[in-house]
């Protein structure tokens, strides 16, 4: 049911599932533990959010928690579509400071797994688009970080020029300035 592809960044993967279509519209699973890598990944999600984006170029991001408090999150598009990426920020990961970003569509059946102690962003490619995070981990404030999206350092291709994002976006510290 479940075609796994492990992706640069460690222990990250995209599901793709079948999307079961007819007259009435799309159904679709984008996580079902016991067929997801056979039960491997240990990911017990403890939260269920939704991002909603009104405009094109709304962009989101790098958030994440600090170490020992990461999450892990799945992520599936449910309306519109965005270019989403992650950043390994695990010192001890064979991938730190890599990224690996992809575009998710709304009923196209790709899911994204990324792991506790990565970073996580989007940026919106048309209006009204909606993700979806199975999150395992509690939020936590203190614990809660940003890294700034354009870093060279990290140096991530986003396929839109002038992002909306918020003021805490905005001015996010450098990849030297981070404390993971």
């Amino acid at each position: 049911m479940y075609d796994i592809h492990k992706l640069p960044i460690h222990q990250a993967f995209v599901a793709e599932t079948r999307v079961h279509e007819d007259s009435r519209g799309r159904f679709e699973v984008f996580w079902e533990e016991p067929n997801v890598c056979g039960g491997e990944i240990p990911f017990r999600p403890s939260n269920v959010c939704h991002s909603y984006n009104i405009a094109t170029g709304t962009l989101r991001g790098i958030h994440f928690q600090k170490m020992p408090y990461g999450q892990a999150k799945v992520v599936s598009c449910v309306s519109g579509r965005v270019w989403d990426v992650m950043v390994d920020l695990r010192p001890d990961s064979p991938s730190f400071g890599g990224w690996y970003g992809t575009e998710l569509l709304a009923g196209s059946g790709r899911t994204i797994y990324v792991p506790a102690g990565c970073g996580h962003g989007f940026v919106t490619l048309e209006p009204n688009s909606t993700l979806a995070y199975l999150i395992e981990g509690d939020y936590m404030p203190d614990a809660g970080r940003v890294l700034r999206w354009d870093d060279p350092t990290v140096a991530i291709d986003w396929p839109v020029e002038g992002p909306t994002m918020s003021d805490k976006d905005a001015v996010a510290p450098k990849w030297n300035e981070c404390e993971f």
